[in-house]
């Protein structure tokens, strides 16, 4: 089984994390690309259930600890657990549906490439504290210049979309 590159964009909340990866996993899906994606949920806040008033509901309250449901074109899972899962234990988990590329939103310590969001000069120390920099993405066209990494403006993501997916599916 070949190693699936794993892409992350990181940023503070309400950055903008999710709708750039959206923007990047539709790219890779409209050529064709198997694109699969993690979110981590860094709120205190505990997940919602998928459904509720299911029989996987039921099986899961009734102390099952992983339940998954089938069905002819979906496969969900919800798995109870005591503390975060390691990013790198849910990428092992992804591999094994072969994947072109794993997306994930969120993570910022982790050691995989990585694109970091930038929305105020506030934000510039991140760009010191992460590993694994392979682009900035700067709401304010001005920062672009001003940092050390390669960085694209906010309004440029669009049309940059496709060397950014190739960044992705290269790696570092």
């Amino acid at each position: 089984m070949a190693e699936t590159p794993v892409f992350q964009i990181v940023g503070y909340k309400n950055s903008g994390k999710t709708s750039l990866l959206s923007d990047l996993i539709a790219y890779g899906t409209d050529r064709g690309e198997k694109v699969a994606a993690i979110k981590h949920h860094g709120h205190e806040e505990p997940l919602k259930v998928m459904h509720l008033d299911t029989d996987s509901y039921r099986l899961h309250e009734s102390g099952a600890f992983m339940t998954g449901v089938d069905s002819p074109r979906r496969f969900q899972l919800e798995l109870s657990h005591e503390d975060d899962f390691p990013l790198t234990q849910l990428v092992n988990i992804y591999q094994h549906f072969s994947p072109d590329l794993i997306a994930v939103e969120g993570y910022k310590q982790e050691d995989f490439p990585k694109a970091v969001i930038i929305k105020r000069e506030e934000d510039l120390p991140l760009l010191e504290q992460l590993t694994n920099i392979q682009l900035v993405i700067c709401w304010d066209e001005r920062m672009v210049d001003q940092v050390s990494f390669p960085a694209v403006s906010l309004r440029e993501w669009r049309k940059r979309l496709p060397e950014v997916y190739r960044l992705a599916k290269e790696g570092a």
